[in-house]
C-alpha cells in the first residue's frame, strides 16, 4: 500500500490534472445523458421522434457535449486571460500546473469535439433520411386533414424535400456541412508531422474556426427542431386517458376523441434562437474573452521591439536582442514573435534567453523551418557585421512585434531551495534565463531568494549543439566562481549519442588534466556520455540535501518526460526506506 509521502508525490504530480479529467468526463456523461433521455421520452417530443426516428437523442445529446468542448477549447487558447490568472499572487500552485496543461487539454477538447461532431452528423443523417421517407411512406394526417409541412412537426422535413435540399437548403443544414469542412481541415492540418513541417499551413488552416463558430452560432437559427405546445391529457368517464401526442395513433385507428378539441390546432413550434439555441449560451462568453485576448494581442504590434543586435553562435544559432518600451519579464517564459516583413498575421513562439534583470530581452534562434529560415535572412540584410570579443555579431536597427510574456512551470524554480534543471536539446533555453538570473540575484547581494542549491543536466545528441549555449553557460559559472558562490550551481552536461568519433576522443585524452572540458569548454566540468541513470543521481542528490522538497523541472521531448516522472517517483520511495525526508515534485514542459 502507497505511503503518505507517496501519495503526496502522486497526488502533486497527477492528482489535479486527474480530478480535472475526471469532473470533464463527468460532465460530458452528464450532459450526453441528460439531453439523451429528454429527447427520447419527453412527450412534447413524441411526433419528432416518430418522423425522425431514434437518431434525434444522439443527436441532441453530442450536441450537449459539443456545446461544452467548445467553449473549453477557446478558454484554453486566451494566452492573456490564462496568464493573468497564471502569474498572479493569489493563484495557488495546483492552478497554475493545471494552466500550464493548457494546450494538452485544448487538444483533449479537439479529438472530443471531432468524436461527438461524427456522432451528431451520422444520427441527423439518418434523421433526414428517416424523416424524408417517412413523409412519402405514410404522411402524418390532423384532423383538418393537414399533412407534412403544414403539420410542423419538425421543419427540416417536407413531403417535397429530399436530403440533399435539407443539408444544402436550410440554414442548419448548410452550416453544418461547413463546420464539418472547417473541422476536418483543422484537425489534419493539426497533426504534428504536419505541423512541424508546414507550420505556415497549420497556422493559416486554424484560423477556419472563425467560420467555424460563426457557423455554430447561426446553426439552430433555423429552429428545424421543433416540440409539441402545450401537450395534455384528458380523462373520459371511464377513467381512459387521452393525450394529443397520441393524435396520429388515434386517427389511424378511427378512435371516438371524447373532446373533439384535443387533436385539433395542434402547435409546433420552437422556443425561440436566443432561448432555443444552446451554443448561444455556452461559446457565447468564452469567444467574448478570446476577443477580448486578441484585441490586447493586436495592439502590442503598436509597441514594438527594436532588434539592436545580432550575434551568431555554434550551432548555427543566432541571438536576437531587443529593447522594447515599458519591458518586464520573469525568468524562463516566453514570448511570440511577429515580423511584419516576413508575414503581417504570423506568431511563432520563443523562449526568453535574457535574464528579468537585464536591460534587454533576448531570443536564441536555429533555423528548423521557413519561417526562422526567413527571418535570419532578414536580420542579415539589416545587419552591419563586426567581429568582437563575443564572436560574429551584428549592430541592427528594425522592429520586431512581441507578444508576451507568458508563463511556464519554470515560473516555480525559485519556490524550491534545491531544484533539478534538465534540459535536452534545444530544451535548454528556459534554462538560459533562470540561471542568469540567479547570478545577477548573488551579484547584487541578494541570497534570500529561495534556491541555494542548482543542479543542471544539459542532454545533447551531438557535439556540436553544445557549442551555442555553451557562451551563456560558461559566463554564469565564471562569474559565479568570482563571487565565491561556485557551490549554487553543478553543471552536467551530457552527451548521449556517441559515434566513436576518434578525433573527439584525441581532444578528450589530450585535455584531461585542462581546467576546461573538452567538449563544452566549461571549466571544472567534465562531459559524461550516455544517459544519466536518472534513479541513482536523485537519490545521491536527495541524500546531499536532506530534508528538503526538490523540484525537478525538465524541458524536452515527451518520451523522457515520462522515464523522469518514474525516476522520482522511485527515488521518493528509495528515500522513504532510508527515512530520508527529502522529496522530489516533478514539473515538466514538452515541446
Amino acid at each position: 500500500m502507497p505511503s503518505l509521502k507517496q501519495l503526496k508525490f502522486k497526488f502533486y504530480a497527477h492528482g489535479p490534472k486527474t480530478i480535472f479529467l475526471l469532473i470533464w468526463l463527468g460532465l460530458n456523461i452528464f450532459l450526453f445523458a441528460y439531453d439523451y433521455y429528454q429527447y427520447d421520452t419527453a412527450t412534447k417530443y413524441t411526433y419528432l421522434r416518430k418522423i425522425v426516428g431514434e437518431g434525434l437523442p444522439f443527436a441532441r445529446g453530442s450536441a450537449a457535449c459539443l456545446n461544452l468542448n467548445c467553449a473549453l477549447i477557446v478558454l484554453c487558447v486566451c494566452r492573456n486571460f490564462l496568464s493573468l490568472i497564471h502569474n498572479s499572487e493569489y493563484c495557488p500552485r495546483v492552478i497554475r500546473r493545471l494552466i500550464n496543461h493548457n494546450l494538452a487539454l485544448h487538444k483533449l477538447c479537439a479529438w472530443s469535439i471531432v468524436l461527438h461532431t461524427i456522432i451528431h452528423t451520422l444520427a441527423h443523417t439518418f434523421n433526414v433520411e428517416f424523416g424524408v421517407s417517412f413523409f412519402k411512406l405514410e404522411p402524418i394526417v390532423a384532423p383538418d386533414g393537414s399533412t407534412g409541412s403544414e403539420l410542423k412537426a419538425a421543419n427540416f422535413v417536407d413531403q417535397k424535400d429530399t436530403v440533399y435540399t435539407v443539408l444544402f437548403g436550410s440554414v442548419g443544414g448548410l452550416t453544418g456541412v461547413i463546420i464539418d469542412v472547417c473541422l476536418f481541415l483543422m484537425v489534419t492540418s493539426s497533426i504534428k508531422i504536419v505541423r512541424r513541417s508546414f507550420f505556415e499551413v497549420f497556422w493559416f488552416t486554424h484560423h477556419l474556426f472563425i467560420v467555424f463558430f460563426i457557423c455554430l452560432l447561426f446553426h439552430a437559427s433555423g429552429q428545424m427542431i421543433t416540440s409539441l405546445q402545450g401537450a395534455r391529457c384528458i380523462t373520459d368517464s371511464n377513467g381512459g386517458e387521452w393525450c394529443n401526442y397520441k393524435c396520429d395513433e388515434y386517427l389511424k385507428n378511427d378512435a371516438k376523441v371524447p373532446d373533439d378539441d384535443l387533436c385539433v390546432d395542434l402547435v409546433f413550434k420552437g422556443p425561440g434562437y436566443i432561448n432555443y439555441s444552446k451554443s448561444y449560451w455556452w461559446v457565447g462568453v468564452p469567444l467574448i474573452i478570446y476577443a477580448i485576448d486578441r484585441i490586447v494581442r493586436w495592439t502590442r504590434r503598436f509597441n514594438p521591439a527594436v532588434v539592436y543586435k545580432a550575434i551568431e553562435h555554434p550551432g548555427p544559432c543566432l541571438e536576437l536582442r531587443m529593447r522594447k518600451r515599458g519591458w518586464k519579464q520573469q525568468a524562463g517564459q516566453y514570448v511570440f514573435l511577429q515580423c511584419s516583413e516576413l508575414s503581417l498575421f504570423e506568431w511563432h513562439p520563443f523562449t526568453l534567453t535574457s535574464a528579468p534583470e537585464e536591460n534587454y530581452l533576448s531570443v536564441h534562434i536555429r533555423k528548423s523551418g521557413d519561417w526562422t529560415g526567413a527571418l535570419l535572412k532578414t536580420v542579415g540584410k539589416h545587419s552591419k557585421a563586426k567581429t568582437t570579443k563575443e564572436g560574429k555579431n551584428a549592430e541592427l536597427n528594425f522592429h520586431i512585434a512581441v507578444d508576451g510574456p507568458y508563463g511556464t512551470p519554470s515560473d516555480d524554480i525559485f519556490k524550491y531551495k534545491t531544484t533539478v534543471l534538465i534540459g535536452a536539446g534545444v530544451g535548454v533555453t528556459p534554462y538560459a534565463s533562470i540561471l542568469k538570473s540567479v547570478w545577477y540575484k548573488l551579484k547584487s547581494g541578494n541570497y534570500n531568494f529561495g534556491v541555494k542549491k542548482i543542479y543542471f543536466y544539459w542532454l545533447c545528441s551531438d557535439a556540436s549543439v553544445f557549442g551555442w549555449f555553451t557562451s551563456v553557460i560558461k559566463e554564469v559559472v565564471n562569474e559565479l566562481k568570482e563571487l565565491d558562490c561556485s557551490d549554487y550551481l553543478e553543471v552536467r552536461p551530457h552527451l548521449t549519442r556517441f559515434n566513436n568519433d576518434k578525433d573527439m576522443m584525441e581532444n578528450v585524452a589530450m585535455n584531461m588534466d585542462s581546467e576546461e572540458d573538452a567538449i563544452t569548454s566549461l571549466p571544472g566540468v567534465q562531459t559524461r556520455f550516455g544517459r544519466p541513470n536518472w534513479f541513482k543521481d536523485f537519490v545521491a542528490i536527495g541524500q546531499e540535501n536532506e530534508g528538503t522538497d526538490i523540484g525537478v523541472f525538465f524541458c524536452g521531448p515527451a518520451i523522457l518526460s515520462e522515464s523522469l516522472d518514474k525516476a522520482c517517483s522511485l527515488a521518493n520511495a528509495e528515500l522513504e526506506e532510508q527515512s530520508s525526508n527529502s522529496m522530489f515534485f516533478y514539473n515538466k514542459e514538452n515541446f
